[in-house]
């Protein structure tokens, strides 16, 4: 791990298995056959953004704004062989809610549904020396909509009993 860390200088976690024995345990590898290299842990649009934005990385928000980071419709590595040609899946902070229902899609994943990251958690050397980090709760909005369950096509099926309406944290 050191050896990887070293050579990428970032180790990036994005709900794919890094580790091999993991991975097939979890039945990845099945899905890399089925679906291809979407469900990959190095070739996924998260590992391809990361590799390319990871050096821009100089401090906090710099790390906070590419944890964030969703601009689904301009980015080349959020497109996919779908109708529109975009999916919000395909981005670090992905959001699923933003695809059109009615759009074509090769696999569920990359279509509407209620999925999409909830959270960002960082820590740099100076707060794990104290236990701590810095979170944000709540779907990624900058470009993207504020999430809003009011508006939200899923609202009357996803229970959300005590969450906020609107998830407009500023960073």
């Amino acid at each position: 791990m050191t050896h990887t860390l070293l050579r990428q200088k970032y180790w990036p976690s994005y709900n794919t298995p890094y580790f091999r024995k993991i991975f097939e345990w979890s039945e990845s590898d099945k899905m890399v056959k089925k679906f291809g290299d979407w469900y990959s842990y190095d070739k996924t649009p998260r590992a391809l953004i990361f590799h390319r934005d990871h050096e821009g990385v100089v401090d906090m928000d710099s790390m906070i704004r590419l944890m964030r980071s969703n601009n689904y419709t301009q980015d080349p590595l959020s497109r996919c062989d779908c109708n529109p040609p975009y999916s919000g899946e395909n981005a670090i902070s992905c959001r699923s809610d933003l695809n059109p229902p009615n759009g074509t899609y090769p696999f569920p994943s990359l279509g509407h549904r209620d999925h999409g990251a909830t959270d960002m958690k960082v820590t740099n050397a100076h707060l794990i020396g104290k236990l701590s980090f810095t979170a944000i709760a709540g779907p990624t909005h900058d470009p993207t909509p504020v999430f809003d369950w009011t508006t939200a096509p899923f609202r009357k099926i996803v229970p959300h009993h005590g969450q906020p309406t609107r998830w407009t944290w500023k960073i």
